[in-house]
């Protein structure tokens, strides 16, 4: 991110999610908007990111109903890992929650 402007009262955090396991690794980025800054805008609620419109999902991350999620990761040599697993776990696999960008909400967006 280049700039984190503490002038913007009402903006738009894109918010980006990776998980790993062992050495398969993938990501989801989604937005939040409103007046709340830094680590208050980190703060996952699990259940949330089962009905979240990621802008992308390089995990693959679904729910996959009944309380369950389905994900897919993957190692630098292109092989994949299916996770499944009810979505209370999910929290274990969660090794980065960061911002990567944030711009001022414009009205109607």
């Amino acid at each position: 991110m280049k700039n984190y402007d503490p002038n913007i009262y009402w903006g738009k955090h894109t918010i980006k999610v990776t998980f790993q396991c062992w050495d398969y690794k993938g990501y989801v980025t989604y937005q939040i908007g409103g007046n709340a800054k830094g680590v208050g805008v980190l703060h996952i609620d699990l259940y949330d990111l089962s009905g979240t419109t990621f802008l992308d999902n390089n995990a693959r991350l679904r729910d996959s109903g009944e309380g369950w999620y389905q994900m897919y990761l993957t190692n630098e040599e292109g092989e994949e890992l299916e996770v499944e697993e009810e979505w209370e776990e999910i929290e274990s696999s969660i090794v980065g929650v960061e911002i990567i960008d944030y711009a001022k909400e414009v009205a109607n967006d």
